[in-house]
């Protein structure tokens, strides 16, 4: 009896024409979503070899030691699954060397779009009238009366109404993954399908939910008309305001500094403080050399490079004492950073303290919402979510682990064949570790997405909970 059940509740879907109108809009929309994407993840791509190349040809040219924090520092390459989900905007300090100032204001839309959106509506639609329709139609009377236990009824319509929402879902996002599998510049590997396939069934836990809500709104209701509005309401509820009021509840409950007034601390720390203080301890330094050499020093400090290099080659006397002095000199400047910089880090870890605990109230929050939790795992699993910006922060600072102890064998090489070697001078770096990108392994994905996944699946349950203690009570007549 449960597959007659099934079998009439396909049937109805899909000959219904809200069926074949979201079949259609599901396959255009995410084909189309896919097809843009990958265009623009080509651009990404181009981009990102661009930026490489011109690091490459800066290096080779101004590899100054006072000019490699900004130049060396890694850059992620665009994620494999952009033509699916776009997740969090690539950096705006990057740019983009074709910026379209429109795709600020009408974003591009992705997967997550047409599943949060799109087939949850659906499935809102195609379960708004499950049961309080079938009262008003007379069949659910009939149905109770043939000896069917209503739990088998509300199973067959939530197999039978989810199958229907999966198809047209099912074949549009096959289709996408089929547009993608003929894409030279995307070249996915085993990793990559099993986080699309993860990514399918996570999609398939939150269409079920909602259609789950219609189907307990509708089992509340006793005319369709009361049961779409009802169901119309919640949705708006769990997809529109409940993710988007988590931040600002998040920022009353837990203050944050203001970021421009620590930026400003820390600029005057580490500049005007920095500078003060590094002039003081080096004036010190020269005056300390005057009174030991007296007029030698003094034009010492009036010689050129090129005067200060002959001298050194000529005079070991002269050469102990630049030497000498320059390492003196330098540890005071590097008193002065350590000191200023010290002060600074501390304001800098209790801001991002502050803020990644503000920022954890809100994730938190938001997670009332199924919306929220199916957002964390589809972009974790698809490697475009906050968590992947974890994970290059950390690959990212193993590769300055590497880069730190070379760069330093590098100056201590040049400074030994160049007495006048200083932060201003060329070093060559052509055989500089490169930096290598390689996305966090699926099980580790997997494994911090399940709670959130988890959450989903609760949702599914307390749904069918719900609409089964409801449509036990409910009136047929």
């Amino acid at each position: 009896m449960l597959r007659t059940i099934i079998s009439k509740e396909l049937h109805d879907n899909l000959l219904n024409l809200r069926f074949i109108v979201g079949f259609v809009l599901c396959v255009i929309l995410t084909v189309s979503c896919v097809m843009i994407l990958t265009h623009d993840y080509r651009q990404e791509l181009k981009d990102y070899n661009i930026r490489i190349s011109m690091q490459d040809d800066f290096l080779s040219k101004y590899a100054h030691t006072n000019r490699l924090n900004p130049v060396i520092r890694p850059q992620k390459p665009p994620e494999n699954f952009r033509p699916l989900v776009i997740g969090i905007p690539r950096d705006a300090g990057l740019g983009s060397f074709d910026d379209n100032p429109l795709q600020a204001v009408f974003p591009p839309l992705d997967l997550l779009f047409v599943v949060t959106i799109i087939m949850s509506l659906l499935a809102v639609l195609f379960s708004y009238d499950a049961v309080a329709g079938e009262r008003e139609a007379g069949t659910l009377k009939l149905m109770v009366s043939n000896s069917l236990s209503r739990a088998k009824i509300l199973v067959g319509k939530w197999i039978g109404g989810t199958v229907s929402l999966l198809i047209p879902f099912i074949f549009s996002i096959l289709a996408g993954g089929l547009y993608i599998t003929f894409q030279p510049d995307l070249q996915w590997d085993g990793s990559a399908w099993a986080s699309f396939f993860l990514l399918v069934l996570a999609s398939v836990t939150f269409i079920s939910l909602f259609y789950l809500m219609g189907l307990l709104v509708s089992a509340c209701s006793r005319f369709s008309s009361v049961s779409i509005l009802s169901s119309l309401f919640l949705w708006v509820l769990l997809i529109l305001v409940l993710p988007n009021l988590s931040p600002y509840v998040a920022a009353q409950l837990y203050r944050v500094p203001s970021v421009s007034k620590i930026e400003k601390e820390i600029f005057h720390l580490t500049q005007v403080e920095r500078d003060e203080i590094g002039r003081r301890l080096s004036r010190v330094v020269t005056q300390k050399y005057e009174q030991q050499y007296g007029q030698v020093f003094t034009e010492y400090l009036a010689m050129s490079k090129d005067e200060v290099r002959q001298r050194v080659a000529a005079d070991q006397q002269f050469k102990a004492m630049h030497e000498a002095y320059r390492k003196e000199y330098n540890q005071a400047w590097g008193e002065a950073n350590r000191i200023q910089g010290e002060k600074a880090r501390k304001l800098r870890e209790e801001l991002n303290l502050k803020a990644d605990q503000q920022s954890k109230l809100a994730k938190n929050l938001a997670c009332i919402s199924p919306y929220a939790n199916f957002v964390y795992v589809a972009t974790d699993l698809s490697g475009t979510g906050l968590r992947s910006l974890d994970y290059f922060g950390r690959v990212r600072e193993e590769y300055s682990n590497i880069f730190r102890p070379y760069l330093n064998g590098k100056v201590k090489e040049a400074t030994q064949k160049d007495p006048t070697f200083t932060s201003n001078s060329f070093i060559d770096l052509s055989d500089r570790p490169r930096f290598s990108y390689k996305e966090e392994p699926v099980k580790e994905r997997l494994a911090a997405v399940m709670p959130y996944w988890g959450v989903l699946i609760f949702f599914n349950v307390v749904f069918f909970a719900g609409a089964f203690v409801a449509f036990i009570r409910y009136d047929v007549r």
